[in-house]
Formats: C-alpha cells, structure tokens, sequence
C-alpha cells in the first residue's frame, strides 16, 4: 500500500474488511484521518454497527462471509438512501460493476488498497458531508429564527418595497385580529385608524426610504373597528449589497398604559363628581386663553343657592345630586368647545373663546329660560345664581373673571332679597 500525506476529516467512517492483514493496516491509516472510526469483519456485523453507530461515511469490502459488501450497503440504502457509500474491490467483473452503480456507491477503490486514491476518496464524501452539515445548520438556523419571530412576544410584520404585507407573526394577528391570509398582500393602511397625523406618516416614510429607522406610537384599529395603541420600530431590510429590500416592522401594545395614562389625565384635569372639569384646568385655560387671539372671551361664573341648607336636611347624597344636576343644566347650555369648569364646592365658571357679551348673555338666558332644564332638573335650573363679564382683549381675562364672580354674588343676594319679600308677602 502506497503511502502519502496525511489530512484529518471531522467525520465518522466505518470499515467492513474480512481479511485481518488489510483490515490492521488500513484500519491503523484510517485512525489518523478521521475522527471516529468504527471496524466490523464482515457485512452482517457491518450492517449492525452501521444501525448502531450511523457513520458518515461506509468503506467496505465487496466479497465476505455471512453477507458480502454488496448486500450490506442495499441494506444501507435502505436505511439512508443518502450514505456515502466507497467500495474496495479486486475484481472487475461487470455483474459487480453494475450492482455498484444500480445501488448508488459513490466511490470505487481498488485493492491493494492505493492510500492517495482512498483518501481522495474520503475526501469527496467528506466534502459533501460536510457542505451537508451547513446545510442543514442553516436550515435548522433559519427554522430557529423563523420560529422565534412567529412565537415573538411581539406582533411583527415584513413588507415588500411598495408596502404590501409579505409576512405577519401569530402576535400581529391575535392583537389586531386579522388571520394572516387576511393580512397578506394588503397594505398596512387597513390598520389606519384616522387618529394619526398626516405628517407622523409623512416622516416615517421619508425616514425607512432613506435606510433609517422609525419610532414612535401609533393608534391603530383592530379589525372589529376598536382601537388600540402601540410603541413601533420600522427599519430597512438589506440583501447582501446593501440594497434595501423591504421593510420590517415590530411593535408592542401599549393600548393599557395609554388607557391608565388617559386616566391619570382625566382625574388630572376633571372634577370627579360631576365629571366637568376642574379648578386647576380652568385655571390652566383661563392663562392661556389670556395670551391667544381668541378674542372676545366670556366668563360665566354660577353658584347653587341653598346647597348647605339642602346638606343639613337632606344630607350629603341629595346635595351630590343638586350639584351633578346643576353641572347638567350648564353643559345643556354651552357649546362643547366652551370649557365648563366646577372650582368649588357650589361654584361653576365657564370660559366661552369667541364669544362677545350678548352671545354669553343668550347663553344665561338658555339656562334660566329652558323649560326643559327645569322639567328635566326640577328647582336646580332655577337656584344657580349667575354672573358674566366679557374680556375683548389679552390680559384682560383675570379681572373678567373678578368681574362676572363680582356680578354672580350680586345676583345671589338680589334673589335672596326677592325670595326673603315674597316670603314676608306670604
């Protein structure tokens, strides 16, 4: 046997030899080129240990006792039709020729064994094995990746250049209700929920057509038409040049934070027992309406006649109710853009932007006049005492508010006088 360099293969080989001469020799070159070697005396305990072992690669004589190579590795095919099969042979009869090539033996080695020829040999299954192995690797990679996306605690989707939803993972669907089949093909513009700026979308396309990433929150609608909020990341997919590809986007709901946000705001910024606004807000509004140009301003200021009186006889509960009731006659009144405010235990203000004297004094007329009201609300439209002022410039609204607080005590104190009259004419 022909000696020759020796290179080591990451692999596993078994060797099926009957003769012991041949099978100590080549067994003891074979050691030092792979990593692990596995030797058997004949096809029957070959076939065992290939069931055992599950070698990479099978070199075997052809004539042995028990069963000869031959139909050893039919057996083998059998188990992997893919095994790197080598044949070592002294003969060159055709029948043996052509039950090698119907069985798919991938290599042919004559004896006496020619190590450069065997390790040639070795070293094409090798390659193949081992273009194999990456194979596989990436594909186990790629299966990985792809089932970390799709059980991604994280709704996620891919889209092609032109925005069409090439890709959805199972969080994209529970959270907007959409099955991918749904999804797929359409734009992401069936998630618009008319609550975003224009401009939030316009700077977001600028910025993932440029190759950048973009953040921020979106409103976006579920498919039954609700609402719901998430923190987004898009960025650019690139092939290998650099080339940008698609589009990928990852998101988190934040519907319950902005909610509990939303909350905070409101217990911020209303009045907890009427649900008007509260002292603190119109303060807020009544400043910076101060510093607008919406000019004129009105301020009606109101205070419920008899709500301690109402406390003491009827307790807290009745009194609760006169004070939402009175909050209902003065919303019923006003215009959903005039800010109407509970700063008090009793007392009410209204801001009205745009608003000049008379429009603000019909606005009073509607609350005492509107025989709705009182049927709806009984005494309560009737015992608001009322003052108004109108401010015409900036830095005026401070003493309009003096001003209309001023004219509602005078109110309360002439009707105290009338009720006090028609008492005693009584």
């Amino acid at each position: 046997m022909k000696s020759a360099a020796i290179e080591h293969y990451d692999i596993s080989l078994l060797y099926v030899e009957d003769e012991k001469v041949t099978r100590e020799q080549v067994s003891r070159i074979l050691q030092r080129v792979v990593t692990e070697l596995h030797v058997a005396e004949n096809g029957r305990e070959g076939l065992a240990l290939y069931r055992e072992k599950r070698p990479d690669i099978v070199l075997t004589d052809i004539m042995m006792p028990l069963m000869n190579g031959l139909e050893m590795c039919r057996e083998i095919r059998q188990l992997d039709h893919d095994s790197q099969l080598i044949m070592l042979t002294a003969y060159s009869d055709t029948d043996y020729l052509l039950e090698c090539i119907a069985l798919g033996i991938n290599q042919y080695v004559q004896k006496p064994v020619d190590f450069a020829r065997l390790t040639s040999a070795i070293e094409t299954c090798s390659s193949y094995i081992l273009l194999k192995r990456k194979i596989q690797q990436q594909e186990e990679r790629i299966h990985r990746l792809s089932q970390a996306v799709e059980q991604a605690p994280a709704p996620v989707m891919i889209t092609s250049l032109n925005g069409s939803i090439e890709y959805v993972n199972a969080m994209f669907t529970r959270l907007c209700g959409y099955t991918a089949e749904e999804a797929l093909g359409r734009n992401p513009r069936l998630l618009k929920s008319g609550m975003n700026p224009p401009e939030m979308y316009a700077e977001l396309w600028q910025s993932i057509i440029a190759g950048r990433e973009w953040q921020g929150e979106l409103a976006n609608k579920h498919k039954d038409g609700s609402i719901f909020w998430e923190t987004v990341k898009i960025c650019p997919l690139r092939d290998n040049n650099g080339a940008v590809t698609g589009f990928l986007k990852v998101s988190q709901d934040i519907t319950a934070r902005k909610q509990y946000e939303e909350s905070l705001h409101y217990l911020g910024t209303h009045d907890p027992l009427t649900g008007l606004y509260n002292r603190a807000y119109f303060d807020a509004e009544l400043q910076r309406l101060d510093n607008s140009r919406d000019f004129p301003v009105s301020i009606v200021v109101a205070d419920i006649d008899g709500l301690k009186a109402v406390n003491d006889s009827q307790g807290h509960a009745a009194g609760d109710q006169l004070i939402k009731e009175a909050a209902e006659v003065l919303l019923s009144a006003f215009r959903a853009a005039d800010v109407v405010a509970r700063i008090g235990g009793d007392e009410f203000a209204v801001l009205l932007p745009h608003t000049d004297h008379d429009a603000a004094q019909a606005a009073m007329l509607r609350i005492r006049e509107n025989g709705t009201a009182e049927r709806k609300f009984g005494a309560s439209a009737r015992f608001l005492s009322l003052g108004m002022a109108t401010a015409r410039q900036a830095g005026q609204l401070p003493d309009t508010m003096k001003e209309a607080d001023k004219l509602m005590y005078s109110d309360k104190l002439e009707r105290k006088s009338g009720r006090s009259v028609t008492t005693q004419a009584d």
